[in-house]
């Protein structure tokens, strides 16, 4: 340390945002835990708390995490190989899916917090199926709540950009 090295301003940590709704078109805020930057590298402070490897994709699992001022869900990140540029793993989406008997239950809570936050959605129904996606956009980012049908009831909720 020299004599004029103490005068010098000393960098401040970054501020984690406090109110997950403001910053949702800047990245995600995992309440009562950590902020992430839409387009940044996961890999950099590894705050996943599991990485799952398959052939064509990396699985990230942030856990179960509040959102959007309560919405508490399991979260996790995918991030397909052939998307990816080399090793960096750019963050880019949540998402969360279920595949329980409860997934109606799921559907009905999470469509009414994201529309009491961001208000009626444009919403596509499959009548003949009984498939349901509903989608919001905040600037460059989209919100998509699906509830369909195959072998089982699943209900699967995906933010991130869609440029």
């Amino acid at each position: 340390m020299t004599f004029f090295s103490r005068f010098k301003k000393k960098p401040e940590p970054e501020a984690t945002p406090t109110d997950s709704i403001k910053v949702i078109a800047d990245g995600v805020l995992f309440e009562d835990a950590f902020f992430i930057k839409w387009g940044s590298d996961i890999e950099f402070d590894k705050k996943y708390i599991k990485k799952e490897y398959r052939s064509d994709r990396v699985i990230y699992h942030w856990g179960e995490q509040s959102i959007l001022n309560g919405l508490n869900l399991y979260f996790k990140t995918i991030c397909w190989n052939h998307k990816q540029n080399g090793d960096t793993k750019s963050f880019e989406s949540i998402d969360f899916l279920s595949e329980d008997t409860d997934a109606e239950l799921i559907f009905g809570k999470t469509k009414a917090h994201l529309t009491g936050i961001f208000g009626e959605s444009k919403q596509e129904e499959d009548v003949k199926h009984g498939d349901i996606a509903l989608e919001w956009k905040v600037k460059a980012i989209k919100i998509s709540l699906n509830l369909f049908y195959k072998d089982r009831k699943k209900v699967h909720l995906e933010i991130g950009w869609w440029l």
